[in-house]
């Protein structure tokens, strides 16, 4: 029994850092979010080239004139 304990309150105590420091690290910043990662929201990676994968999917079957064809453009 005690082994376990010493192995719970310490993964407990970092584990209760962590939550700690993120919420310190959202204190913190400008705006209080963290950065976007979602590729299609990120004008960081637009600026690089960077694009969702599923817009270039629509783009390309809309191009195509493929907008109806079943199994063509991913769902909305």
């Amino acid at each position: 029994m005690n082994d376990i304990l010493f192995t719970i309150l310490p993964v407990a105590g970092l584990l209760g850092l962590a939550f700690i420091g993120f919420g310190i690290n959202i204190f913190f910043r400008k705006n209080g979010r963290f950065p976007e990662t979602s590729v299609g929201r990120n004008s960081e990676m637009r600026k690089k080239g960077i694009t969702c994968v599923k817009h270039d999917e629509i783009r390309r079957c809309k191009a195509a004139g493929n907008e109806g064809v079943s199994g063509c453009c991913l769902s909305g």
